[in-house]
């Protein structure tokens, strides 16, 4: 089934550009310019990605976020030349999952599209909920490894900014602090669940681990990273410098 997008834009060049963008990368694209609209277009069409303007007519991105998480899983990238410090925490807050200054680059935000979580590439399907995420533990301060870093739960590499979901960046925090040593599946589980050695992370908890490690994958794949998650015979993951 065709992915589909809705972009929020109210200055019509940069509508066509995102359009071009998400078109080029498989999307059938909607478009709203102000945010009532908005809301009622991704009430509507149940688009798999969204990107939104803040600056925009009538009620303003936040709050257009705000309202379609009351009924969307919608990945809501805001796209806005809003960047001064806090602008990205309060569209996290508001319900995004990215944010992207302007001017931006194609190709960085080609490169979020194609490092959007598994369980969040809905194609047709049913979104799968990881039994991880509502008990992982809050993004720790900057962590690195060769050329990948997390911090406050992005995935960064060089100049580049992922946002990622949160438990796959508390899957990655693991494989980092692991300095190269191998984790197995059940340890970065359990990890997450702040449990203790002696209980055992269950079938779901470790296929919820592995579908983090997919997402991450891709992640730093797209991003161009030279680091690779490599699986340690079947049973665990460990990170090796390119």
């Amino acid at each position: 089934m065709e992915r589909t997008a809705v972009v929020v834009e109210d200055q019509a060049d940069i509508r066509s550009l995102l359009t071009a963008i998400l078109e080029s990368s498989g999307y059938a694209v909607h478009g709203a310019e102000n945010g009532l609209d908005a809301v009622e277009l991704i009430r509507a069409v149940s688009p798999d990605v969204t990107t939104l303007d803040v600056n925009i007519p009538g009620i303003d991105g936040f709050e257009v976020a705000r309202r379609v998480r009351e009924f969307s899983d919608t990945y809501i990238i805001f796209i806005s030349a809003f960047v001064e410090t806090g602008d990205a925490e309060r569209g996290r807050a508001a319900g995004g999952d990215e944010y992207l200054g302007k001017p931006f680059r194609p190709r960085d935000l080609k490169a979020r599209l194609a490092a959007i979580p598994s369980h969040r590439r809905r194609e047709g399907s049913p979104v799968v909920t990881d039994p991880l995420t509502a008990t992982a533990p809050a993004a720790p301060a900057r962590v690195s490894f060769a050329d990948l870093a997390v911090e406050h739960g992005v995935l960064r590499v060089a100049d580049l900014e992922i946002g990622v979901a949160p438990v796959e960046a508390s899957v990655l925090h693991q494989l980092v602090t692991a300095n190269g040593r191998a984790r197995t599946k059940e340890e970065i589980a359990l990890a997450l669940r702040a449990r203790s050695r002696g209980d055992a992370a269950d079938a779901d908890e470790v296929r919820a681990v592995e579908r983090a490690v997919e997402g991450l994958r891709r992640a730093v794949s797209a991003a161009g990273s030279t680091t690779q998650i490599a699986s340690d015979q079947g049973t665990g993951y460990r990170l090796v410098a390119g």
